[in-house]
Order: structure tokens, then sequence, then C-alpha cells
């Protein structure tokens, strides 16, 4: 390709780019306006994250992410990353000089997401053009802005983590396909993967997929790639250190945590980068492919069982810490943690909706591959056989978890946007060219996702009996936001300052939209408040004893919830001393006066 033909591909990718931007932009605007409502009744992660940025501005120490109004006086750890609430707090405070703080936090959290949507799109229609010209930047964007469970996640209002995780780990993706100096752009990519796990581990399995295949492909010889490696481990090397440094106290640097950037996942990936450069090192003595991976996978072995004292209490990922009765809740009562054939039995509309798309742009990208492959570049070939191997993983992580769809997010869109390319590679007068349109016009994530709720059926509301499955009453009922309401809220506030007893669904939204304290919140340190938000109501001694424990003032009930099915079935056993409803006038909640005193009556009579 000529310099000219590169300069024109390079202001037609600007010019989609720019467009995508004002798509953006248009979607920002619209959702201004009910940005409030959206918070309220959405994600209880976006609601948290909110009043961690809060605490923070309101003078709790950089290095103190511990949310005192959950469980107080002690409360329970939040292992979030302060990098995200910088970020926010960034729009947020100079917002605040020309507006009411609760008017900044709104505009804040639409500009956050908004700002991390528009780099996603430089990131991914400047890579794709790079691969394979403006066609395909259009094809990937589409996908980028169309598909619920990615686009979804840049939404306005979403200021949880995981936006920023799939954005670093899609600039890895690409980084280790585009072309140009090889040592600065694995030095890049060192960098975007310690800041993506300096933020949450989510995107490993990811992550550690596209450093084993740039190992993979540097042993075979590719050009440049052993530079790549050499830039990409000295970045990380230094940068994740750093990043440790920068968000945690240094009492807590030698802290082996198994859900955050820690010692253990250093020494992982010293491992990694011992084994990643042995063979670049060596790549004059070993000059076939196959010395080369053996070298490094003997490396790794030897690297792991050196290093198992350390690695091995995080077998279990990041709930190695957590208690078994964490672990059981998140497996089997938190929707986006269910397996796929619980959610298909569950939710079918939704699991169909999370998985059609990349499946749908998957099956159809191999075809396209399969007829095409004798004329492809190898860049190409990489990348497509790159995209595909990080979908699979994805793929198969996603069945055990249905979150972990988030792995598929970077291969989807140069996916999708090798289908285009594919597409106007046709001539004009081929008898495919018409077929190949409508599949293209068919797999754009919203036809699909339309093809999903057909096909599952729309989410209906739940009615449980008796004996109804846990599982999959849990996966009903978790996402829909009861009480997640201005009038609800305004109820609950109205209670006496007070430590609240509510279900986990509750929590979070009477910890931003009231001044009271909480006892139950979905963060696995701390098995106390996963425990209040779920398993207490399962009987009157459960219920009882988690009052107790938490020292909770009232118990809050949300009407035609589930933990009101569940408080009736307790409260028809016969009504305990240790309860009295104030509900008074309030249409949206039942109130319950805890009586303490009541409570350590009964405990010690049994």
């Amino acid at each position: 390709m000529s310099r000219t033909d590169t300069a024109t591909d390079t202001r037609t990718t600007w010019w989609i780019c720019l467009l995508a931007v004002a798509i953006v932009a248009i979607r920002a605007a619209h959702a201004l306006p009910l940005i409030a409502d959206t918070l309220m009744g959405g994600d209880g992660d976006d609601l948290m994250r909110l009043q961690q940025v809060r605490d923070w501005l309101g003078g709790q120490s950089w290095f103190d992410t511990w949310q005192y109004r959950v469980l107080p006086p002690e409360g329970i750890s939040i292992h979030w990353s302060r990098y995200i609430d910088a970020g926010i707090a960034a729009f947020m405070v100079p917002a605040s000089w020309v507006m009411p703080m609760p008017e900044a936090e709104l505009l804040a959290i639409v500009l956050w997401p908004s700002l991390l949507a528009c780099l996603g799109i430089l990131v991914i229609g400047h890579g794709n053009s790079r691969l394979m010209g403006p066609a395909a930047a259009i094809g990937a964007l589409a996908v980028f802005l169309g598909w619920g469970k990615l686009g979804g996640e840049f939404a306005a209002g979403r200021i949880d983590h995981h936006n920023v995780q799939i954005l670093c780990a899609t600039a890895v993706f690409y980084l280790s396909l585009v072309p140009g100096r090889r040592a600065l752009l694995g030095a890049m990519a060192g960098m975007m993967t310690a800041l993506c796990l300096s933020v949450g581990l989510e995107m490993l399995p990811a992550l550690a997929v596209i450093w084993g295949m740039v190992v993979l492909r540097q042993a075979f010889a590719e050009d440049g790639l052993g530079a790549w490696l050499v830039g990409f481990c000295a970045a990380f090397a230094v940068s994740a250190p750093l990043l440790i440094a920068g968000q945690t106290a240094p009492s807590g640097w030698l802290v082996n945590h198994c859900d955050v950037l820690a010692p253990p996942l250093l020494g992982l990936a010293a491992i990694g980068i011992v084994a990643s450069l042995a063979p670049v090192v060596l790549a004059r003595v070993l000059v076939h492919p196959v010395a080369r991976i053996l070298l490094s996978l003997g490396i790794t072995a030897v690297g792991l069982w050196l290093a198992a004292p350390l690695l091995l209490p995080c077998l279990q990922g990041p709930y190695a810490n957590a208690t078994a009765e964490v672990r059981l809740i998140i497996e089997s009562r938190i929707s986006e943690a269910l397996p796929a054939n619980v959610l298909w039995q569950a939710r079918p509309e939704l699991l169909l909706r999370i998985l059609m798309p990349p499946l749908v742009i998957a099956g159809l990208a191999l075809i396209a591959a399969w007829r095409m492959w004798g004329g492809l570049s190898s860049r190409l070939k990489i990348a497509l056989v790159q995209s595909f191997v990080v979908l699979a993983v994805g793929l198969a992580f996603a069945l055990i978890q249905i979150r972990a769809a988030n792995l598929m997010t970077p291969a989807v869109p140069l996916l999708a946007g090798f289908l285009v390319h594919a597409f106007v590679t046709i001539p004009r007068d081929h008898r495919l060219r018409a077929p190949a349109a409508l599949a293209l016009v068919l797999a754009m994530p919203p036809m699909v996702e339309a093809a999903a709720r057909w096909i599952g059926g729309p989410p209906e509301p739940p009615v449980f009996a008796a004996d109804s499955d846990p599982k999959a009453e849990m996966a009903a009922t978790s996402s829909m936001a009861f009480c997640r309401t201005e009038r609800a809220m305004a109820e609950i506030a109205s209670l006496p300052a007070s430590v609240v007893f509510s279900s986990g669904n509750l929590g979070p939204a009477i910890l931003v939209y009231t001044p009271h304290a909480i006892t139950s919140a979905g963060y696995h340190r701390s098995a106390a408040a996963f425990h209040n938000g779920a398993v207490a109501y399962d009987s009157r001694k459960l219920l009882r004893n988690a009052l107790a424990a938490s020292r909770a003032d009232h118990l809050v009930i949300c009407i035609g919830a589930g933990e009101e099915r569940a408080i009736d079935s307790i409260l028809a056993e016969g009504w305990p001393d240790w309860l009295t409803e104030v509900t008074g006038d309030r249409k949206s909640i039942r109130v319950f006066q805890i009586d303490k005193p009541a409570l350590k009556l009964e405990m010690a009579g049994e």
C-alpha cells in the first residue's frame, strides 16, 4: 500500500471514529435527564462505587477503601481500586464548582463511561483499520455500539470497573496484532495489562491467553515479537509494583490477597516473564519452535513448583479467601455468577442475549475465513486465530459463570470487522454478494438480541411455589430493582438514624440515598454481609441470629419482593417478641423495629 493510500485510510478511519463518538455523545445527552432513575434502579455495584467516591472526597484516606457504613462500626473491606474513583472524581469535582454536588455526581456518572466509550472507539476503530482497512472499522464499531454486553458496559451510569478492564484488555489485544514498532507496542501492552489487573482480576484469563499466544508466535519466529515481549515484560515488571504502591498502603504490600494485584499474581507474572524471555535470549541457540516451546513450558513448570506455597491458596480464584458459605451464595444465588445450564432454566432470554451475538459473529467469521484462507495475509491469519482462541476461552468460562462473557469482548469486534472486510472483497456482480449482505444485517447484535428475546421468551415476573428451586428464584429476582424508587428511599430515609437490615439488592441503594447504615451487601470479603442479604431469610432462626449479630435497629422489607414472601412465612410460625411492625403509612416497604434485649433473651433461652 502506498503512502497516499495509507494517509487516505487513516483520514477515513478518523471520520468513522468521529461518527461513532457522535453517537456516544447523543446517547449521553439522551441519558442525562434520566440518569437519576437509571442509577437508582441499576446495578448495586455502580451505587457502591458512587458511595466510595463520596467517602474519599469526604475525607476517607486514599488507601482506606473500607465501607464503614456496612456492618458498623467495623465496616467491611471493599477491595476496589481507587484509580477508578479518581477518574470519576476528575469529572465530579470540577462540575461541583458550577453546580450543586448532587447534580455534579449525576453529570460525572454520564461523562466518565462516555469518555471510556470514546477511548474504546479509537482503539477498536484504528486497530481494525490497521489490520484490514476502514471498512473493518465500521463493522467492529457497529458491534461495540450495538452489542448490549459490550456497549452496555460503557453506557451512562456504568461506573463500576468492568468497562475499564474491557478497555485495557482490548487495547492489549490490538497492541499484540497491529504493525508498528514492536518494542513500543509491547511496552504499551505491558502497562495496559498492569493497569487492567490493578483495577481487578476479572480479565486475567483473556490477558493470559493473549500473552501466551504472543509467546507461541515468537516460538515460530514471527518477526519482531522478541522485541515485543521484551518491551511487554519490562513495562509490566516496572508498572505493576508501582501501581500496587500507588493504591495500597505500605502495610499491605506483602499481604497475599488472591482477588487483587498482589504478591501471588506478581509471582505468577514473574514466572511468565522468565518463561517468555528465555526463548528470546536463546533464539540463536534454540532455532526450532518445539525447542522454544518446551523451554517455556519447562520454566513455567519449575516456576510453579517453586512458587507453590504462594500460589496454591489462590487456586480457587478471586474467592479463595472467601468462606465456603460466601462461595456457595455466589455460585447459587447471584444471577451473574450462575452457570449457563441454570440460567437457561431461570432466564433463557438473558443467556441468549449474552451468548448469541458473539456466537453468530464467530460462526459467520469462521465460514468466511475458511473460504478466504488461502488469500489472507499472514498477519490477518494470526489475528483471526488469536480472536477465535480468545473467544473460545471466554465462552468456556462463560458457561461456568455467565459474567465471564466479558472475556470474549476483545475478540468479537475484530471478527465483526473481518466479516465486513470479507464482504467488501466480494465482487458486486457475484452471486454471493446479496446473501452475504443479508447475513451481515442479520448478524448485527440488535437483530440477534431481538431473535434471542423471541426464542427465550419475555422475562416473566417471579411467581414462586413453596418448593421452588432457590437458584432459579434468585436468578429471576436478583436483577429486579424492587423498591429502588425515590418513594421507597424517602420512606426508608424517614426512619430515625439507625442500622437497617435489608436484602442485598436494597442495601447499596439505602447506603447512597439515605443516612442510614446497612447490614447487607454482596462483596465476597464479608461473609456476614453476604449472609444477611440472602440466607438470613431462609428461616426464623437464621433471621434472628443475623439480626442479633448485625446489631440492626430496623428490619426493612420491600413489598412485592422475594424477602416479603420469606418474612411472611417466618411470621406465620408465630409473631416473635423481638419484632414490632412500625410500617405506618408507608406504601413501598414494611418496617419492623428490632427489640435487641428480647433477641438476646430468646437466644439465651435455647
